[in-house]
């Protein structure tokens, strides 16, 4: 269907109706919750526009997390709506860079459920360096720092965000780390991978080689139901889609 859209219709056409389109949704989210800060950038607009207009992070099951971890947080886009889909849930936002962690801030702060962490998901409470890739402010990437080098910022594993809430399971794990997945997935991932009930991850090989091979090596996939929607390869574990 959408091969045979872009045949029938011009991409500039294409073009104008989701830049639009995500600028109605951002409109629609100023008025609903008071603020939203939308920098005048490339990136800013594109994240907004897959989350929002393309409904990227859509699970694809009728289920209510009740935890959710958002890795690469960004802005706060992706945490806002998951707020909207899941009034209930508690959110944990975890964003490394300055300049994005200060606009997730306050895009969120007024939503109690929201709870922000200046870190980077990493396999352990390393202190790490972040690295400008050059490709805007979603492109930020991180890596262990030499030892005793100055860091950046602090990495937090997924079992500590786990252990430190009031809950058992993460029903809901965002990741857009930029690379950072292979890593968390290739360390000291037995403690919490199965007490994850669906991950929804965007893979990044072309950052870090091996992203999509840590991943299916540390899951059982037997267990999982898998899905695509874009970029992002959405896994639900079997016995979590069908509980009652």
């Amino acid at each position: 269907m959408k091969k045979f859209i872009k045949k029938i219709i011009p991409q500039v056409i294409i073009d104008l109706f989701f830049s639009i389109t995500t600028s109605i949704y951002a409109k629609c989210l100023y008025f609903r919750f008071g603020n939203l800060v939308v920098r005048k950038n490339e990136t800013d607009s594109k994240v907004l526009r897959s989350i929002f207009v393309r409904n990227e992070l859509k699970l694809p099951i009728d289920k209510e997390p009740k935890f959710i971890v958002d890795g690469g947080a960004y802005t706060g886009y992706s945490s806002l709506y998951y707020h909207m889909k899941y009034p209930k849930a508690k959110i944990i936002a975890v964003e490394p860079a300055d300049s994005n962690f200060n606009v997730l801030k306050e895009n969120t702060e007024m939503i109690s459920s929201i709870e922000r962490v200046k870190a980077a998901l990493w396999s352990s409470d390393s202190s790490l360096e972040i690295m400008d890739r050059h490709t805007g402010d979603w492109g930020f990437t991180v890596k262990e720092s030499a030892e005793g080098k100055d860091y950046d910022v602090k990495g937090v594993t997924i079992i500590d965000l786990l252990n430190e809430s009031r809950f058992q399971y993460i029903d809901l794990l965002k990741l857009d780390i930029e690379g950072a997945e292979k890593e968390i997935f290739s360390k000291n991932y037995h403690g919490w991978i199965n007490k994850v009930n669906s991950i929804v991850v965007e893979l990044h090989d072309r950052i870090q080689e091996g992203c999509t091979e840590s991943l299916y090596s540390a899951i059982n996939l037997d267990e999982w139901d898998e899905y695509r929607n874009g970029e992002k390869v959405i896994l639900v574990r079997k016995v979590w889609k069908n509980q009652k």
